[in-house]
């Protein structure tokens, strides 16, 4: 996918990335973070690391939960540009069935969706955590199947902090004795090296290449404090910049994105 595109400082860093998460597939199956920052493609890096850590460690499949359904539908198209149409399960409250596909073909895909039979399924948070938790046999029905898969949180920091525990406690349960590799992926990363939660998820190992170093070549926003301005003033400086987003607060203090 990167054929063809200029070389420049952004796509180098998108490549050492993924050339990273290729490497670190050969570590042993656990807990993961990948701590990449917005435009740094962590979503095909994370995909990468899975497909090869599951290939190297004989897990069968790639589970890869989002907790907005407004990007699932875009990441689960890329996905399929990637591995092809049949590879990709999408499973989630908006999805709609393709009408001019057979009928056997629907069937098909309804079935894959109770049970989660694919080698890439691509659901959100709450479809995901709802297997854990729930009660009900349609919930549940997908648990034998999460078994033995790694499974990519996308947008990590999301987790609800309430259930943060319970919900730590089963990836670690998965990771400890399901086979599962759990990935959390996010350009912010919850604080769960905290003392608080070291008895309740094992160690986590990085996957980017100096996050910190990253942070730094994918910045694309400068903030500075101008003092108060008068609306002729912002009006012109919008103008000077008709791409920026700017939030104006009741200060009049102005923020350039």
């Amino acid at each position: 996918m990167a054929a063809g595109r200029a070389e420049d400082t952004v796509m180098r860093a998108r490549a050492e990335v993924l050339q990273h998460c290729r490497l670190s597939a050969a570590l042993a199956p656990g807990v993961f973070s990948l701590t990449v920052p917005t435009g740094g493609g962590k979503t095909l890096s994370s995909l990468a690391f899975a497909l090869h850590h599951a290939c190297r460690h004989g897990q069968r499949r790639v589970i890869y939960a989002i907790p907005y359904t407004s990007i699932i539908e875009q990441t689960a198209e890329v996905f399929r540009a990637a591995l092809g149409d049949d590879a990709v399960l999408e499973h989630h409250s908006a999805f709609v069935d393709d009408p001019r596909q057979a009928r056997e073909a629907r069937q098909k895909t309804q079935l894959a969706m109770e049970n989660w039979d694919a080698p890439v399924v691509v659901t959100t948070a709450v479809q995901f955590f709802e297997s854990l938790f729930g009660a009900r046999p349609s919930q549940c029905r997908k648990l034998h199947n999460v078994a033995g898969s790694v499974i990519v949180l996308d947008e990590a920091q999301t987790l609800p902090l309430h259930l943060l525990r319970p919900t730590l406690l089963a990836l670690d349960e998965l990771a400890r004795n399901y086979g599962c590799t759990i990935v959390f992926c996010t350009a912010t990363q919850p604080a769960l090296a905290d003392a608080r939660f070291h008895d309740v998820i094992g160690a986590m190992h990085e996957l980017a290449p100096e996050p910190a170093a990253l942070f730094q070549t994918f910045r694309r926003v400068s903030v500075r404090h101008v003092g108060a301005l008068a609306d002729a003033q912002i009006t012109e400086r919008l103008a000077e910049r008709p791409q920026a987003l700017c939030i104006v607060n009741n200060r009049l203090h102005a923020r350039a994105l």
